[in-house]
């Protein structure tokens, strides 16, 4: 069943809000050049909010990018620092068990306060 204009206002009386919003699209419909002005600007508006929320995913990405990034160059700083330190105090035995053991290698870290 195809619903006519009549049933649409029917519809918007049991609801304050909707019946609000239907006036508002019944007026602009009314007039052609207001209601391709009222789509037009309803377009930008979509428009502009993709482009916003695609920006905003974009720096979101580049953000975790830069944190992988960054994180990766600590942790590595902080391997090569515990690997010198275990060096210069002969306990090799210790880099190659730190190398194996994650657990291990973390234990040395807290121990040389890396």
């Amino acid at each position: 069943m195809r619903k006519t204009r009549k049933d649409f206002k029917e519809m918007a009386k049991k609801n304050s809000k909707l019946e609000e919003a239907y006036d508002v699209l019944d007026k602009l419909s009314a007039d052609e050049k207001k209601r391709l002005e009222y789509e037009t600007r309803q377009r930008a508006i979509r428009d502009y909010n993709i482009g916003m929320l695609t920006a905003e995913r974009r720096g979101i990405e580049a953000g975790r990018k830069i944190g992988r990034e960054e994180g990766e160059t600590l942790g590595v700083s902080r391997i090569n620092q515990l690997i010198l330190e275990l060096s210069k105090l002969g306990r090799t035995d210790d880099i190659v068990k730190a190398a194996a053991d994650r657990e291990y290698q973390e234990k040395l870290l807290k121990e040389f306060d890396l």
